[in-house]
């Protein structure tokens, strides 16, 4: 028993040693929660070569009708690795596009959130309720972490 603990254990402290940071980090705060909004950042690490496009949600999950998540995005903006803003394109209603990156994107936004009913955002003094407010969607990137500050 005491074999099979000790090895339990070498397993878990090597896989900690190999964890890779990860390639997309959000965090959210609410410095304006009276008028129901959050600021977004989003990094996103290691992107490879070629424009960055990050695209909001269509829909909720669990539902398959159009609700245009971004109509309530605004102030989108886009920094690079070195914190110089970048240059960014809207392709289409949903989404950027980001160029000439350096492999790192920082992208800051505003959403508006005033109606909890389950399927959009709300936010105010008291709480705050995200549904497919964040990018649902990033082109050519691995998985996502999401950190939320209060």
């Amino acid at each position: 028993m005491n074999k099979l603990v000790n090895f339990l254990l070498l397993i878990q402290f090597s896989a900690a040693g190999f964890a890779q940071e990860p390639a997309v980090e959000y965090e959210v705060s609410f410095p304006n929660a009276a008028h129901h909004e959050a600021r977004v950042e989003v990094t996103f690490k290691n992107v490879p070569e070629g424009p960055l496009e990050v695209r909001m949600s269509r829909s909720s999950p669990g539902r398959y009708s159009l609700h245009e998540f971004v109509k309530n995005v605004y102030g989108f903006e886009a920094f690079d690795g070195k914190g110089l803003r970048l240059r960014t394109t809207r392709p289409d209603p949903y989404g950027w596009t980001v160029a000439d990156h350096d492999g790192a994107v920082r992208v800051v936004y505003t959403l508006f959130a005033d109606r909890t009913d389950g399927t959009y955002a709300a936010i105010d003094r008291t709480h705050a309720h995200l549904n497919s407010s964040l990018p649902g969607e990033v082109s050519r990137l691995g998985p996502r972490q999401r950190s939320f500050n209060t």
